[in-house]
């Protein structure tokens, strides 16, 4: 083989090794436990975790329950990211990671746990999550209002009975002036415009 060829095939692998380190992008979608919407514009992330374990006879509720919203700047394959329960940022915000592993997995974790974690599942270790289900989520945001109704089109005149409560969270698909396309995930779906002024 003479030098020519030895440089081409050295070449071609060297474009080969880039290529296969080129990191895919993110997917927004259901990671079980863990649901997560990607910006590709803004290069943000958010997203909300919740679970629950054990089972309280007497109120037939579930004992013990881990719940907070996330928030970040994704950056090639990972994001810092501010964890808080939904409203709560000034007192329960916690620092944590958030690394794109590909294939449709992530890692998460924490610098210590939200209270009440611990029963259900701890983060302060790396916790893996698998892609479920792909969404066309670009953001997830919560209601700052006791009430934040639905509307069937961009109009005021087109508001529905249909609201979330402070705290609830939603996903958006879509952002139009003072309008946001959202999607509560609730015991149904609940899809329509809210005005971007109520939700966080």
């Amino acid at each position: 083989m003479n030098i020519t060829k030895v440089f081409v095939v050295m070449l071609a692998l060297l474009v080969s090794g880039f290529t296969s380190q080129k990191s895919e992008p993110p997917v927004s979608g259901d990671y079980g436990d863990l649901s997560l919407a990607f910006d590709p514009v803004q290069k943000t992330v958010t997203g909300h975790y919740e679970s629950y374990t054990g089972y309280d006879e007497a109120t037939k509720q579930p004992r013990f329950s881990c719940i907070f919203y996330l928030e970040g700047k994704v950056e090639r394959n990972s994001a810092t990211v501010t964890t808080y329960y939904p409203g709560e940022k000034n007192e329960d915000a916690i620092q944590g990671t958030l690394k794109l592993l590909g294939a449709g997995k992530a890692t998460l974790q924490l610098a210590t746990d939200h209270g009440g974690c611990w029963n259900v599942q701890s983060f302060t270790s790396p916790i893996e999550f698998t892609l479920a289900k792909k969404e066309n989520w670009i953001a997830s945001k919560f209601s700052q209002q006791d009430k934040l109704y639905f509307y069937s089109e961009k109009n005021e005149a087109k508001k529905l009975r249909s609201y979330i409560i402070k705290g609830n969270i939603v996903f958006i698909e879509k952002i139009e002036g003072d309008w946001a396309f959202c999607k509560y995930y609730g015991k149904v779906v609940t899809a329509g415009w809210m005005k971007v002024s109520g939700l966080n």
